[in-house]
Formats: structure tokens, C-alpha cells, sequence
């Protein structure tokens, strides 16, 4: 089994169809996110601004906030969104393009709204975000599995207590455990864990693919912790 592959992007040029670690910090490696408040808003966000501009999407995106029932088709969606981590100073998700741009277009309409929100509830002005997000194109055998163990698991990997601290994965619905509100792509979601197998042989496979990521990093990633997770 080989591991996950990323091809650099030195000019951002997304393609349609094709998978893309996306990710970003605070600037000087401040919190982006300061209460429970502010996930909340962030993870809304990613919900609401993932349509084309296009007539009707913006109008389900209202409907949405509104409370209304809505058409959770995937059709006129900018990405597919297929795993994400929120922790305290940095974000990490895995983004499938649907849509010609739909990445640069997501990111740049997710960024610009939770700075204008975050600098207007802190009294800040000025960049919230490290520069532009980052992102790498997936590939390899295994390349998709192995990344969202990656990124489902990322919290762990900083010591970081989901528990005690600001943090939000899409590992719960990976396990099908989410009891809040679901953003990824179900059809991605068991197309990832269709090349490893069963749910169960995913949970066994993110445990042992987690501690290997503590390795090359001189962590030691317990048991106890994983247990946690999928107990």
C-alpha cells in the first residue's frame, strides 16, 4: 500500500473532477476561531456560500438560513465538500471541484465572509487568514483514504482535546456517529471508505494510518486516544 501523494500547485489551475487538499492558518499563528460561536459560523459558511452564482442557488442559500426546506441535491455546488478539520488556529479540508473555478470561487467567498465576520465581532481590522489557502492536488493509490484519516484525525495529531478545545471533524460522519449537521458528500464519503473496505475496517485502518503519521512526526499517538474516537 502506498501513501498519499500531493502534486504542488505553483499556479493555482484546479481541474473539474479532481480531489485537492485545501488549507490555511491564522495569520502569525493567531486562534481563527475564539468561541464555539465562531466554528459554528465558519462550518454555516461552508454550508451557505457553496453554490455557483446562478439563479435559484442563491435563493436555496437563503431558504437555508432561513429554516426553510431546501433541495440538498449536489447539482450547482462549486465542490464536493469530502473531509474537513476546524481547530483553533488552522483549517484543513478536502475539496473535490464540480464546477470550472469552483474551488477559487468557494475559498475566496468562504474567506472573505468569516474575516468580515470575525473582524467585526473582535473590533480588528487588516488580514485574518495566512495569505491565500494553500492546496495540493491528491494523488497516488490510496491517496484519498489516507488523506482523510489525515484530516479527520488532525486535532490528535496536535494534542488538541475535541472535547476541551475548538475543534470540528468530519470523522463522526465518516463512522455515520454525527449527530449535528452533515457537510460532506455521502456518495464521496463511501466511495473513501469503499477502497479500504468496511466502516470497521476504516476505523481500523485510520487507527494504524494515525499512528504512522505520529511517527515521522516523533509523536507517539496512543491507543487511549484513538479509542476516544471511535468508541
Amino acid at each position: 500500500m502506498t501513501g498519499v501523494q500531493t502534486c504542488a500547485l505553483p499556479i493555482l489551475q484546479f481541474v473539474e473532477g479532481e480531489y485537492y487538499h485545501v488549507f490555511n492558518r491564522g495569520v502569525d499563528k493567531r486562534n481563527i476561531f475564539e468561541s464555539t460561536d465562531d466554528l459554528s459560523y465558519f462550518f454555516s459558511r461552508i454550508i451557505d456560500l457553496n453554490y455557483a452564482d446562478i439563479p435559484g442557488k442563491f435563493r436555496i442559500s437563503r431558504s437555508r438560513k432561513n429554516g426553510i426546506s431546501v433541495n440538498e441535491s449536489e447539482s450547482g455546488k462549486l465542490v464536493s465538500i469530502v473531509a474537513y478539520c476546524l481547530l483553533p488556529n488552522h483549517f484543513h479540508l478536502v475539496l473535490k471541484q464540480e464546477v470550472d473555478g469552483g474551488i477559487s470561487k468557494f475559498m475566496q467567498k468562504l474567506g472573505t465572509s468569516y474575516t468580515m465576520y470575525f473582524n467585526q465581532k473582535y473590533k480588528r481590522s487588516g488580514s485574518l487568514f495566512q495569505g491565500k489557502f494553500k492546496a495540493n492536488m491528491i494523488s497516488g493509490e490510496f491517496g484519498l483514504p489516507v488523506l482523510s484519516v489525515y484530516v479527520n484525525l488532525n486535532y490528535i495529531h496536535h494534542r488538541i482535546n475535541p472535547k476541551s478545545d475548538l475543534v470540528k471533524s468530519s470523522i463522526y460522519e465518516y463512522l455515520d456517529k454525527e449527530l449535528g449537521k452533515s457537510v460532506c458528500n455521502k456518495e464521496e464519503i463511501s466511495g473513501v471508505i469503499s477502497e479500504i473496505g468496511t466502516v470497521e475496517e476504516y476505523e481500523y485502518f485510520s487507527k494504524n494510518t494515525s499512528k504512522a503519521f505520529g511517527e515521522n512526526k516523533d509523536l507517539v499517538i496512543k491507543d487511549i486516544d484513538l479509542d476516544r474516537v471511535f468508541e
